[in-house]
């Protein structure tokens, strides 16, 4: 059977309103953006009709393909995560249209599926006119682990590109000129959420203001006790709730700290024309030394790796109230819970200010919080704070005593330590039943599944 020819061309990304390429790349520049771990994008095409369209970006560990539909729309997406030894399908989401008149991404009908190492998968179907319906599916094999991107081998197939195989991959010819400059990215890769002015947070008199225009002046820091650590191991929780949550809520970060009593407070913030001090953020003080970056804590087995655009992994709060403890009051804090034993509530009730468990508020109430870890610039730990996230996004911080728009020694020392990635040593994971990438059978589960719930969707809403 003669070869069906798929013409390759590199880019910043996709316009979508011209129908056409955001600045066309040369080949070179995109094999040396793919070594440098820069972003870059892959339009293919079959008789110049596109057909696919994956954005790399070696840097953040992602690949997004994107399917077009007969109506030129990008209606299917595969988003990628490199764990090291291969790619991981984190997430695939279909846009079902009725009408080619229908704009891009805006379906009445929204498909997403959601992947997760050795779980079940989480699909979701999005209704504008009926509502939000979820479930979990066992995902038949490890259909979602294919091998790590090379480039020029892009994770595609005749089924993904509408096309009879055998595929014959062909580079178009290089634009004559690129475009140079600052410009607005059309594309970036998902990331989880980033820690926000936590340093500023502890600095009484620092006035904050959020991308939404509000402005909070931070308070004195609340004294809470001095938290004794008899193991190190570190575990932030809703003491309510903790032994009802299984295993993992109670599981103490990876990260520990040499055994001993530490100090420990809370940020509290007022915002502006209001009367009461909500509490921020809650930190164990570890050291004195500055902090220079941060790093989401992390318990046994999750890879942050995984995590979508603002997601993290958090602690859950069910009663209004959270806590930081040591590995061994969850024990304790567990069997006065379940047996009102005296002896182990011991471990609970701070003597002298000092506990193996200090409670806190826990920002607007119930909810799920990120735990932070700072280091210095040695990288020894500094603090672990939990973020009640009530700042919001795009925050500016002004240092108490700055009048005249320069930055204060304080206020450099908040600068250098506001949303610093951490470096994070992440294990690989198991790769048995990576295969070579092929969209036949992710596909074919895919739409079985979503037109099964589809199905069982509108009978339950009797149409």
């Amino acid at each position: 059977m003669e070869a069906t020819r798929v013409e390759v061309a590199y880019c910043e990304g996709w316009d979508a309103a011209a129908h056409a390429m955001f600045r066309p790349l040369k080949e070179e520049t995109a094999r040396e953006r793919h070594s440098a771990g820069r972003r870059y994008a892959v339009l293919l095409s079959i008789d110049a009709e596109p057909r696919a369209l994956v954005q790399v970006d070696t840097g953040a560990g992602y690949v997004g393909v994107f399917s077009f539909d007969l109506a030129g729309r990008r209606s299917l997406k595969f988003s990628y995560r490199d764990l090291g030894d291969h790619l991981m399908l984190r997430e695939l989401k279909a846009w079902r249209h009725v009408e080619d008149e229908e704009p891009e991404f805006g379906a009445d009908l929204r498909i997403t599926f959601r992947f997760w190492p050795d779980e079940p998968v989480r699909a979701t179907l999005d209704d504008t006119r009926r509502g939000q319906f979820t479930s979990y599916v066992k995902l038949p094999g490890p259909l979602h682990r294919i091998p790590l991107l090379e480039f020029g081998r892009w994770p595609v197939d005749g089924w993904l590109l509408g096309a009879f195989e055998p595929l014959e991959f062909g580079t178009a010819p290089d634009p004559e000129t690129e475009a140079t400059g600052a410009f607005w990215a059309p594309w970036s890769a998902p990331e989880g959420a980033k820690p926000t002015a936590l340093e500023a947070l502890f600095v009484a008199g620092a006035r904050i203001r959020n991308g939404q225009g509000e402005v909070f002046e931070v308070r004195e820091p609340g004294a809470v006790g001095r938290l004794r650590l008899t193991t190190g191991r570190v575990v932030a929780a809703d003491p309510a709730t903790v032994d009802l949550q299984g295993e993992q809520a109670a599981a103490p970060y990876t990260v520990t700290l040499a055994p001993g009593e530490y100090a420990m407070e809370t940020a509290r913030i007022r915002g502006a024309g209001r009367q009461v001090d909500v509490v921020a953020a809650a930190r164990v003080v570890v050291s004195g030394a500055a902090t220079q970056t941060w790093e989401l804590a992390l318990r046994p087995g999750q890879d942050e790796r995984l995590l979508g655009a603002s997601e993290f992994f958090g602690f859950v709060v069910d009663s209004g109230t959270a806590a930081f403890m040591d590995a061994s009051a969850v024990v304790a804090l567990a069997a006065y819970q379940d047996a009102d034993d005296a002896e182990a509530a011991e471990a609970t009730i701070p003597r002298d200010g000092i506990a193996e468990l200090l409670t806190f508020p826990s920002g607007k109430g119930d909810g799920s919080y990120p735990v932070w870890i700072g280091r210095d610039a040695a990288g020894a730990v500094t603090c672990l704070v939990a973020d009640m996230r009530l700042l919001g996004r795009g925050v500016e911080v002004e240092a108490p005593g700055s009048t005249d728009g320069a930055p204060s020694s304080t206020e450099n020392a908040i600068e250098r330590a506001r949303q610093v990635p951490g470096e994070a040593v992440l294990e690989t994971r198991d790769v048995t039943g990576v295969e070579t990438f092929s969209s036949q059978g992710i596909l074919e589960f895919f739409n079985d599944t979503a037109d099964a719930q589809a199905e069982f969707w509108a009978r339950r809403m009797g149409r």
